[in-house]
């Protein structure tokens, strides 16, 4: 999942894919951005480590935490500046060099570079004398994993009640447990009776993170149905990730 980066705002440019897994593989691997905008857009290009809250949020973080393992040093990129036409879509190439066996990951963040006319127009704030510019910087970033060797992962789940989102639609919460060596992303879905009423596709939890608050909406003749407070929840990593995690238990809602 691709995420605006922390305290930034929306970005004329898009990125795919919204991930990069190197998982055991040699060689390079590709994003593709893309100038969304009217206007020709500079990007600068780098590498940011974020680390994950319970709620989902990311945070930059400057030192690995305890059992967290940044990519940093293990990764070549080009270009690290893109001059992008309205319409217009650059490729930046990545390649791991010296891996090590576990996981291992950063995000590769796109931000455009401030129009230098715009730099000299207001707002400012002024204070003794300097002038400050308070206009924000838009950028994207997508996660980039590094595995080597066979870390495992598992997923189970924790906590759920009904609740219900800030304009009222009902919705369940739910506590998303993870546990191992690795990361893991995939489809979150919950089931009544054999229908799905909830899901949610590229859940990420990274590692170290335990575990992921989850809240899902639901739609109301859904909800009225739940007064047993009995859901079947499920969490399936993709077919195409070696060896897949996956979880299915019947919860109950408190």
């Amino acid at each position: 999942m691709a995420i605006g980066l922390p305290s930034l705002c929306r970005a004329d440019v898009t990125v795919s894919p919204t991930l990069v897994l190197f998982d055991g593989e040699i060689g390079t691997k590709a994003i593709t951005v893309t100038n969304t905008g009217t206007k020709e857009q500079i990007c600068r290009v780098s590498l940011i480590n974020f680390r994950m809250a319970a709620d989902g949020g990311m945070s930059v973080a400057a030192t690995p935490a305890e059992n967290e393992h940044f990519a940093t040093g293990m990764v070549r990129y080009a270009p690290r500046e893109l001059i992008l036409p309205p319409g217009g879509s650059e490729v930046v190439r990545l390649q791991v060099v010296n891996p090590r066996p576990g996981e291992y990951r950063t995000h590769v963040a796109v931000q455009q570079v401030p129009d230098v006319d715009a730099l000299q127009a207001p707002p400012f704030e002024r204070r003794e004398g300097v002038s400050m510019d308070l206009r924000a910087v838009f950028g994207v970033a997508v996660p980039l994993i590094i595995r080597q060797g066979d870390p495992s992962a598992s997923v189970s789940f924790g906590d759920a009640h009904l609740t219900s989102l800030p304009d009222g639609t009902p919705a369940v919460a739910l506590r998303v447990e993870r546990s191992g060596e690795r990361s893991v992303r995939g489809e979150l879905s919950l089931r009544r009776d054999g229908k799905e009423i909830a899901t949610i596709d590229g859940i990420s939890i990274y590692a170290p993170t335990p575990y992921r608050d989850v809240v899902l909406r639901l739609a109301a003749e859904d909800a009225a149905r739940l007064r047993d407070g009995r859901l079947e929840a499920s969490f399936q990593e993709p077919e195409e990730t070696r060896n897949p995690v996956a979880a299915r238990t019947v919860i109950h809602l408190r």
